[in-house]
């Protein structure tokens, strides 16, 4: 099979994440059967999509007619999932994060067609602990989308010890062709590279929240208005590139030494959660959302996202005119 040759494509999970991924690939021209363990959730999921594309339009983002995309995505009853897959060219898992939950769905499909490729969109297991003990691994890759899948480029590939060349081959040449941007992932590591890179900055942000040394709301502002600024032109090491190592070595042997270095997660944020004060989804988080329903605030946050999306694609192609 090549990446040319896919043409539907099963998503299981209709969250967050699995609303984007489909909506992803009916925009790049594919059918997508979606299912959820929850039969409500594909209705709520094709409402969201219809509100998404509607936006999409209205920034002129989209190629094709709105109700020509929609229409390439189909619901189906979690019941039917053995049978639907057979007529597939390519699955993506994106349940819940919990591993025997990811195993378990893994195990009811490992008997299926193999021909189609199994795809998790899993933020932190490895493929091989996913995939331990099915009768048809190399065909289980890691396909990892950040949300909102439908608006950010990047897609992070992965595999397990036992997952065939070819498979990755193709699930790579996919991403390029429905405008994604995959890099690999070359060794198997919990968290792989953005949610690492995540979960390093996310502590000494907690560290200084914790000590007093800032504020959530003023840390915010410094985020955006300085090295997350940066970071939407140029890669981290694009950035030491242009402050000198030199200088980057010197300011490191000073601040290195101090920063937090604890495995536990931080005081404030597990009294957060210990209070339900978990941030959108439950009105209030560091910030109060009283007032504003979920989908007027993911509404809000994809049109901020949007307008960066135009600036990159705009971006991309002077650099690539350059080339």
């Amino acid at each position: 099979m090549k990446a040319e040759d896919i043409c539907k494509v099963v998503v299981v999970g209709t969250g967050a994440m699995g609303e984007g991924i489909a909506q992803n690939f009916a925009q790049a021209g594919l059918s997508v059967l979606i299912t959820d363990i929850d039969n409500g959730a594909a209705e709520r999921c094709l409402a969201q999509i219809d509100s998404s594309l509607a936006l999409f339009r209205e920034l002129d983002l989209l190629k094709e007619d709105a109700s020509l995309i929609k229409s390439r995505i189909a619901p189906f009853p979690m019941e039917r999932l053995t049978e639907v897959i057979q007529k597939c060219d390519l699955l993506v898992e994106a349940i819940p994060e919990d591993l025997d939950l990811k195993r378990s769905l893994f195990s009811q499909i490992d008997i299926s067609s193999q021909d189609i490729i199994l795809c998790s969109n899993t933020g932190s297991f490895t493929i091989s602990s996913i995939s331990e003990g099915l009768l048809y691994p190399g065909r289980v890759v890691g396909l990892h989308y950040f949300y909102p899948a439908h608006i950010i480029p990047l897609v992070e590939i992965h595999r397990g010890s036992e997952t065939d060349d070819r498979a990755i081959e193709v699930v790579r040449d996919l991403m390029y062709r429905i405008g994604k941007k995959p890099i690999m992932v070359m060794k198997e590591i919990p968290g792989f590279i953005v949610n690492r890179i995540q979960a390093a900055l996310s502590r000494e942000i907690s560290y200084l929240v914790d000590e007093g040394v800032t504020t959530p709301e003023d840390l915010d502002v410094a985020a955006k208005a300085s090295y997350g600024f940066r970071l939407a032109c140029f890669g981290p090491f694009e950035i030491q590139d242009m402050n000198g190592l030199d200088s980057i070595l010197k300011a490191r042997n000073i601040i290195v030494k101090s920063l937090c270095n604890s495995t536990a997660p931080s005081d404030v944020l597990v009294k957060k959660v210990e209070a339900k004060e978990l941030g959108v989804k439950s009105g209030r988080g560091w910030y109060d959302y009283k007032g504003m329903s979920r989908e007027e605030i993911r509404g809000k946050t994809n049109r901020k996202l949007l307008q960066q999306l135009i600036l990159y694609y705009s971006r991309e192609k002077t650099e690539n005119q350059r080339k």
